[in-house]
Parts: C-alpha cells; sequence; structure tokens
C-alpha cells in the first residue's frame, strides 16, 4: 500500500509515472484512487493474458502513454526478480517473459540471452484446434488457457456455475481427461483431445478443439 501511495504522490504536478509489475489486486486499488485525483492510468503486461501489469500515471491532457514492458524468450527459466519481471509463460524451446528495462538488464548482466518472441506468441490464436502448455489438467488451468482469458476471470464463472463438465456444473479443480467437453457461458466449448505429454517444467502439453 505504501508503494502504491508513493507512485500516485510522484504522479501529481503533471508526472508520467510508471509503478513496477503490480498484481490483480494492487492494480484495481491504484486505477481506484488514481481516477478519485484525477489521473489516469494505462495498464501493460506484456503477454496476452498477463495477470501482472505494470501502470502508467498520467495527466489527462497527455492523450497516449509509451509501453514500458518487453516480452522476450529465454532458453531456461529465470528466477524471480520481483517488480521488474511480470508474467512468466512456458512456450515451445523456452520460457516467454514481460520484464521492465531493469529486469532485462538484470538477466543479461546474469548471462541471459534474451530473444525475440516466436511469431504469433503475443497474439492469441484463433485456430480452432490448438497445442497449449498448462501446469495440470484442472478445469481452471485448461478452461483459462483454452479459452483466452485470464485464470481469475474463469474462475469467477465456474465458481458462478456457468461452466459445465460432463453435463454438471464443474469445480476448478476438477481434473479433465481426453475426451472431456467444457461448456462455458459466453465462452463456448472446449474438447481435450490430447494429452501429449509433459514439459522440462513438469506442466503438461495438450491438444484442445475450441468453437466459439
Amino acid at each position: 500500500m505504501a508503494d502504491l501511495l508513493a507512485y500516485l504522490k510522484r504522479a501529481r504536478g503533471g508526472r508520467v509515472v510508471a509503478t513496477g509489475f503490480l498484481s490483480l489486486e494492487e492494480q484495481a486499488l491504484l486505477e481506484e484512487k488514481a481516477r478519485a485525483e484525477g489521473l489516469k492510468v494505462a495498464f501493460f503486461g506484456g503477454l496476452p493474458l498477463a495477470e501482472k501489469k505494470v501502470a502508467v500515471l498520467y495527466p489527462p491532457e497527455i492523450p497516449s502513454v509509451h509501453d514500458p514492458v518487453g516480452v522476450f524468450l529465454l532458453e531456461k527459466e529465470p528466477p524471480d526478480l520481483g517488480e521488474a519481471m511480470g508474467d512468466v509463460e512456458e512456450v515451445e524451446g523456452g520460457f516467454l517473459v514481460a520484464l521492465l528495462p531493469q529486469g532485462q538488464r538484470a538477466l543479461g548482466e546474469m548471462g541471459y540471452t534474451l530473444l525475440p518472441p516466436p511469431e504469433g506468441a503475443l497474439r492469441p490464436t484463433g485456430e480452432r484446434v490448438r497445442t497449449l502448455v498448462v501446469p495440470s489438467l484442472r478445469v481452471d488451468a485448461v478452461g483459462a488457457k483454452g479459452f483466452g482469458v485470464s485464470r481469475t476471470y474463469f474462475v469467477q464463472g465456474v465458481k458462478a456455475g456457468k461452466v459445465r463438465l460432463k453435463g454438471r456444473p464443474a469445480s476448478p479443480k476438477d481434473e479433465m481427461a481426453p475426451g472431456d467437453t467444457l461448456l462455458a457461458e459466453g465462452l463456448g466449448s472446449l474438447r481435450l483431445v490430447e494429452v501429449l505429454g509433459e514439459t522440462r517444467r513438469g506442466n503438461y502439453k495438450i491438444k484442445v478443439e475450441v468453437e466459439r
């Protein structure tokens, strides 16, 4: 809370101020307080489904602000860099990482090579059959990644009874098996076609078919 108030204090008087990566709760709180003071706020997460995001506070007379977040492909999983690093997503060939400039410098000093993200990695795919990497076969993990929404958002729908598995209301902790279909109100249907194996990080590589 003290850090959020410090960002607000710095933004008073017409300054443009970027925060570190914030949690969903911190984002909501900062946005509320910024708008109460007449400040505009923009959020940048780098990855399409990012939950951790950087907030940029700026005065209303400025039409837009620069996105300070860069996304890079690393061949091995990075250490936690605190507010300098956002979400980390395992993909074919390594890990996509959202970074502020200070995070980029820190990894460079540690000997990491920061590669450009693969073609199409930063936009949700429109393909009906997709190959995904998920941390588990739970309904919340598979559903969020398959439908292209945040896990927090998808769990809210599950708890509200808007997601069905095998004809009954699903629980976030329900495990899916090949052949199972999720029906999500407002999102469509998702069928788990095949479990292709496990990744180096212990996640699951799966094939799903999504209809909207």
